[in-house]
């Protein structure tokens, strides 16, 4: 049987539980109608005019998230700006829209379990704020950890040492997580991989013998919509709901070395 857009987001719920969110984020039903009916769901990071045209094709009537829209306050939904232009575009195709952003993050397993897993940690511990850390295989070298991140996550690294060291232990943040350092500090890490690393966060991660790797926030966090695609179609399955859960294939820009 079919499913409401209500019942989808109480088994959402289930896997990233709202209480989990922080104080600052939106989550939940952001578009929409909880009645609307649901067969087809189509998972992605963040909701953009592709997207929206990939639901479309897909037939898909439900679309859900990582990012959320109005993450910060708006006074208008214009065409001329990037999410006001999305959001037409859903409104348009009469798609509702569910987010699960930081409930995702500090969920078990979530997020950086899935960035976790991308590298290949193993003993594998959970830390505030949704951080994991664990242990590579063999200890490598700088050049050779930021290789490995690269070749895992299939993207351009950016690499922040005071100098040559091995590495062994490892925490992992996704997203913009350069601000978390200090965490990864106590945590004993040789290095820390997230997404967004501001100058002085590497200046300060670096005085204190910690190397931080920023892989870029698109590919930390987009590895765990198959996570999310994956358990959220187990438990429709589980439920007998006759719905089909696929994953975005679109990419919103490239990253490149120059």
């Amino acid at each position: 049987m079919a499913a409401s857009v209500a019942q989808i987001l109480t088994v959402l719920n289930g896997i990233a539980p709202p209480e989990l969110a922080e104080s600052y984020d939106n989550v939940g039903l952001l578009a929409g109608h909880p009645d609307w009916k649901v067969d087809c769901i189509l998972t992605a990071l963040d909701l953009t005019k592709g997207v929206v045209r990939e639901a479309e094709e897909a037939g898909a009537q439900l679309i859900i998230t990582h990012h959320p829209i109005f993450f910060h306050a708006r006074k208008n939904i214009r065409e001329d700006d990037t999410e006001g232009s999305a959001v037409c575009a859903l409104i348009r195709a009469g798609k509702a829209l569910i987010a699960a952003h930081t409930n995702f993050d500090n969920a078990s397993p979530g997020v950086n379990d899935a960035l976790a897993a991308a590298l290949e940690l193993h003993d594998v511990e959970i830390a505030p704020h949704g951080m994991r850390v664990g242990l590579l295989e063999r200890p490598r070298s700088l050049e050779e950890f930021a290789a490995h991140v690269e070749r895992k996550l299939d993207t351009k690294a950016r690499l922040y040492s005071e100098g040559e060291k091995q590495i062994c232990r490892v925490a992992v943040l996704g997203g913009a997580g350069g601000d978390f350092f200090e965490e990864a500090v106590a945590l004993g890490a040789d290095a820390y991989v997230t997404g967004e690393v501001k100058h002085h966060e590497a200046l300060a991660a670096c005085g204190q013998g910690l190397c931080m790797v920023e892989a870029g926030h698109h590919e930390t966090e987009h590895i765990s919509i198959k996570l999310l695609a994956s358990r959220l179609q187990a438990c429709c399955d589980a439920l007998e709901y006759n719905i089909t859960v696929i994953e975005s294939r679109q990419v919103p820009y490239m990253r490149q070395k120059i």
